[in-house]
């Protein structure tokens, strides 16, 4: 029997499907359909209080912590000499690259509201700039033990800080945390990634807490 029409063109759409380039990376996204449908599960993806990057950024749930990051950004700045116009310019300069980092329908949805913006480059460089600031400025600084550095309840701030929902580009922390003379290639300091490796085992004994 011969292949109807139909079926050599899915012959040919399936060929085309081997060629799907090998650089190509996985990308911020929002949680599948079939996992938000879980019971329970929205904790692990939904903030209570900071938003980190563009998913979250627009839910008024959020606002509050809109501050903070402010507060947590300019301390970033402070704190590490920076002039706060060049630190931005680096994330407005490289913004059309890291918009490959997020899916297509995370950036649909942050530009449905530009807040005053004039466009979604704009509006997205600014987020990325306060809240890697912030990002920064919360490994450095956050510690249970030490709470008054980032006048919030830390513990709640780490469960936020690493949910599946709640993430920035690698690049965009390399990008503001380096100096002018530092290669781009450098990595960012232990010491200050090995924090999150704290903040996994506080987590992972408050959740211990829960089931017993």
């Amino acid at each position: 029997m011969m292949a109807s029409q139909t079926i050599k063109e899915k012959f040919v759409e399936l060929q085309k499907s081997k060629q799907t380039p090998q650089n190509s990376r996985p990308k911020i996204q929002r949680v599948p359909q079939y996992l938000r449908n879980r019971n329970n599960f929205e904790k692990h993806y939904t903030p209570k209080f900071v938003s980190i990057g563009p998913i979250h950024h627009d839910n008024t749930n959020m606002k509050p912590g809109e501050e903070y990051k402010l507060m947590w950004a300019a301390k970033y700045i402070e704190n590490n000499g920076f002039i706060l116009e060049d630190r931005h310019k680096k994330i407005a300069d490289k913004i059309n690259e890291l918009k490959g980092h997020f899916s297509d329908d995370v950036l649909t949805l942050t530009g449905k509201s530009l807040e005053g913006f004039d466009s979604l480059e704009e509006k997205l460089s600014w987020m990325l700039f306060v809240d890697g600031c912030s990002l920064l400025h919360i490994l450095e600084k956050a510690n249970v033990d030490e709470a008054g550095h980032m006048n919030i309840k830390v513990d709640q701030l780490m469960m936020d800080v690493l949910l599946l929902e709640n993430q920035l580009p690698y690049q965009v922390l390399k990008l503001l945390w380096k100096d002018d003379n530092e290669s781009e290639h450098e990595e960012i300091p232990q010491p200050l990634l090995l924090g999150q490796t704290r903040w996994v085992t506080v987590r992972e004994g408050e959740g211990r807490r829960r089931r017993t």
